[in-house]
């Protein structure tokens, strides 16, 4: 018996891309391997990241069934038993078989293209009012070997800066601002650069990776919101210093694997105020720096420290900050947390969209990161580990990928590179083809810029 579906099929076109036709089926018929194109609520009222996805796991079919009533999934993905026969099925160059998208909310995330949607925004909020439209001017492989050796200068003079810091308590701003200039000049030219080699760097200290990392992902949030070349210079040094007052901070509290008791937690909350008072040093520091120091642990509904400060009431760096700050404490390891793919990482940031972080920035941000990264580990549904290599901007759940490690997890001995938006099928199963997962850094030992400098 087929299960009970809408009795009819649909398809759309989306910023020029005819999209697979699809048919309504009931939340309670779904199953993995589906392919959900739309649903029946706006998607910015679900936790679901982007439109359309792949279902993996049970979880999400329970996530689906709390949120809707029914979803549209793609034909491809269906089984035979909720197939209608050919003859009922409109002509896809009909006008029938195309449904006129709404307009869109001016937080909602999709599958489009980033730089086209930052233009349909209409926010009040300040962050939004730009008009620089950043291009992406080198390629990832000549990149990466320009941003290899930013990266490492990089790394030596923020651990340098920082430990004269713990010793002397004085800050060499200058010195920072000169590591600033090229990590920003490599975020403008292709921001996948360092944002791999930042993903692969070694974490022996948590505070110099924390910082050097935050200082990017700050960078290519503000290029995805076409901030100035000198707002990008600010809020890379801002974001570099977010911990600073943690040099500050007893180190037996710093490297204790456990969680920390209430008094240890007071004192670590004081790196806030004691980064306040070494950059207070520092007169010639802009003072959206001193803001997203004093503001990168305050949350959107007023849960955060040490002002409990809540919506407009903080800074729009401060905002930035705090996004930047929590995104990349969770796709690191540290002793006391587990660390979480990119993909789970921006999940999770989005389901406290307008709870801890504001709706518009967390869709800015999503759009900037991209739910599957260049660069990052993924497994496929067939087992096959394979590194994104390139971006989908019309389906982000479907990059193109290096298959580098078979489901035995040994190393393949020819890598084959595959789009995952035209190859659909797994050639060896004839099922439906899609990433199962993203993967933390250095999982399996590999390090994926050994593949770009190749």
């Amino acid at each position: 018996m087929r299960p009970e579906t809408a009795d009819y099929y649909y398809g759309f076109v989306f910023k020029g891309q005819r999209v697979k036709l699809t048919r309504e089926v009931p939340v309670e018929s779904l199953a993995i391997g589906m392919y959900v194109a739309q649903l029946d609520r706006p998607w910015l009222e679900t936790p679901f990241l982007f439109q359309g996805f792949y279902i993996r796991d049970t979880d999400e079919i329970e996530e689906l069934r709390a949120h809707c009533k029914h979803v549209h999934v793609s034909l491809e993905s269906l089984p035979e038993e909720f197939q209608l026969p050919a003859s009922n099925a409109p002509t896809k160059n009909t006008d029938s078989t195309i449904e006129k998208r709404p307009p869109k909310k001016s937080s909602q995330v999709d599958e489009g293209n980033p730089q086209d949607d930052a233009k349909d925004e209409d926010s009040a909020d300040e962050f939004l009012q730009t008009n620089t439209n950043y291009k992406i001017t080198a390629n990832l492989g000549e990149e990466t070997k320009v941003a290899t050796n930013i990266h490492k200068e990089a790394i030596v003079t923020v651990e340098a800066v920082m430990q004269n810091l713990r010793k002397s308590g004085s800050l060499d701003v200058d010195r920072l601002k000169s590591t600033v200039t090229p990590m920003v000049d490599s975020v403008l030219r292709n921001p996948a650069a360092l944002a791999c080699l930042v993903r692969m760097q070694q974490k022996d200290d948590y505070l110099y990776h924390h910082s050097l990392a935050s200082s990017v992902w700050a960078t290519i949030l503000g290029r995805q919101l076409g901030l100035s070349r000198s707002d990008l210079d600010i809020i890379a040094l801002g974001a570099m210093l977010l911990d600073v007052g943690m040099t500050q901070v007893p180190n037996k509290i710093l490297t204790k694997p456990g969680k920390l008791d209430e008094d240890e937690r007071k004192i670590a909350r004081m790196h806030v105020q004691f980064g306040l008072d070494i950059l207070e040093k520092n007169n010639s520091l802009d003072h959206r720096v001193r803001e997203m120091v004093a503001h990168h642990h305050e949350r959107h509904n007023g849960t955060g420290y040490p002002r409990g400060l809540k919506g407009n009431n903080i800074p729009v760096f401060g905002r930035i900050a705090g996004i930047v700050d929590a995104y990349d404490a969770m796709i690191t390891q540290r002793p006391y947390a587990e660390q979480k793919s990119s993909y789970d990482a921006l999940r999770k940031i989005r389901l406290l969209s307008d709870v801890e972080f504001q709706a518009e920035i967390v869709d800015q941000f999503t759009r900037a990161i991209g739910a599957f990264p260049t660069g990052t580990l993924v497994e496929l549904n067939t087992g096959y580990v394979a590194i994104v290599t390139k971006q989908n901007q019309i389906r982000r759940l479907r990059p193109e990928v290096m298959l580098i490690m078979g489901p035995d997890r040994e190393l393949l001995e020819d890598f084959k590179v595959i789009d995952l938006n035209n190859e659909t099928v797994a050639p060896d199963s004839g099922h439906s083809l899609w990433i199962e997962r993203g993967l933390p850094p250095n999982q399996y030992g590999i390090d994926p810029t050994e593949f770009y400098l190749n």
